[in-house]
């Protein structure tokens, strides 16, 4: 799985601040992450068509894997629809409402949410929303167990995934023009 990061920060940051479609409260929060690269850059960028070239310096993109096993609810599946789940769930604006789903689904055991991205329309690959206790975690030592960060660039130092993405959606990326 792939997580789109301010360079500055490790990838392991569980939020809670009520700013994500599935944010957990208090202090449980969730992880933002999605099955392939183009993903976490579409859901990073939200619908931009446009990115300025500074962004390229100040994020990052990391591969990361989960070592123990999660149960995740797939609301990707159609049989998500006997508990009263539609794809509106996938693009509203009422993150209150998906927040609701979110705490349900976890209150119900659930380690986390595979979804689709608001903003890919192919639906080749998936989010994942993982559930674990808020705030950043350490990418080394005994407290990460759980997760296992494989690589992170930068993506100034992606050219291939920046080309990538021009090519299969259409954003560009420009540089900020000098003042006049």
């Amino acid at each position: 799985m792939f997580r789109c990061h301010g360079a500055e920060h490790g990838p392991l940051w569980f939020a809670n601040a009520g700013y994500g479609r599935f944010d957990l409260a208090d202090t449980q929060g969730t992880c933002y992450t999605a099955e392939s690269e183009q993903i976490t850059l579409l859901e990073t960028w939200g619908g931009m068509r446009v990115i300025p070239s500074t962004e390229l310096s100040a994020r990052a993109v990391s591969r990361m894997q989960v070592t123990t096993d999660r149960i995740l609810a797939d609301l990707t599946s159609n049989t998500a629809a006997q508990f009263g789940v539609t794809a509106e769930i996938f693009t509203t604006g009422n993150y209150h409402l998906t927040q609701m789903w979110a705490s349900a689904l976890h209150s119900a055991g659930f380690d986390g949410i595979r979804y689709w991205a608001r903003h890919d329309l192919a639906h080749t690959h998936a989010c994942l929303a993982l559930f674990d206790t808020a705030g950043a975690r350490p990418t080394e030592g005994e407290e990460v167990a759980a997760y296992s960060v494989v690589t992170t660039s930068t993506l100034i130092e992606r050219d291939d995934l920046m080309q990538e993405l021009q090519q299969d959606t259409g954003i560009t990326v420009l540089p900020i023009p000098h003042s006049l």
